[in-house]
């Protein structure tokens, strides 16, 4: 009686983890990040003219993604990503651009909606980020030059980002698996950067990335 109580509880479990199995899906992302750095809420003039002079620099994306489906609807979405962010300043005399490379980890919930083989959904969660390393490259009077950023300098770098992301976009279900393609904007709510004479600085941005999902 034990052996048949103890072999029907492992084909229960057998049949539940197979279940949960088919819920979970990875995969790889792919795509472009736009970041900038701003100084909000500040109207001094360093402020305003870094915010009139700052545009978007262009870096990768790339990372895996894994999918934790609770319904049809809802489900978790945590994922590891290589995320270059910075920004490009412009002005008469200099351009500075910034590409840093970053560690970050976002923590999305997402809700899907449409038929089953082609889906819309939206994506809103915190993301948590670690600075690992980047440059600055300086054009001025057409010399060219890169610096590493030093995060040993007086100046305060704060290599710990915590922030949040929105996004939306669509899957379609190809082969094995769902090609996802994401459309999001993400902002830090820490400071990368803080000076008492220049203010602080936060990173935001877009970006555009594939994934390639595929159940477990």
């Amino acid at each position: 009686m034990k052996i048949r109580f103890f072999l029907a509880m492992l084909f229960v479990l057998g049949l539940g983890f197979n279940s949960m199995a088919q819920t979970i899906s990875v995969g790889p992302r792919l795509g472009v990040n736009f970041g900038t750095q701003k100084v909000p809420g500040s109207e001094d003039n360093f402020a305003k003219d870094w915010n009139d002079k700052v545009e978007a620099s262009t870096g990768l994306q790339i990372g895996g993604v894994a999918n934790i489906k609770f319904n049809e609807t809802f489900s978790v979405q945590p994922e590891l990503l290589f995320t270059q962010k910075g920004y490009k300043y412009v002005s008469d005399t200099r351009t500075v651009t910034g590409k840093y490379d970053y560690l970050e980890l976002p923590l999305l919930a997402k809700i899907s909606f449409g038929a089953p083989d082609f889906q819309g959904f939206i994506t809103a969660g915190p993301t948590f980020g670690y600075w690992a390393s980047g440059k600055d490259t300086f054009k001025i009077g057409g010399r060219e030059f890169s610096e590493d950023v030093d995060f040993d300098d007086d100046l305060t770098e704060n290599r710990t980002e915590v922030g949040g992301s929105i996004g939306a976009g669509f899957a379609a279900y190809l082969g094995a698996g769902s090609l996802n393609f994401d459309l999001r904007y993400g902002a830090g709510f820490t400071n990368t950067f803080e000076s008492d004479e220049d203010g602080k600085l936060k990173n935001s941005g877009f970006s555009v990335s594939v994934a390639y999902l595929f159940g477990l």
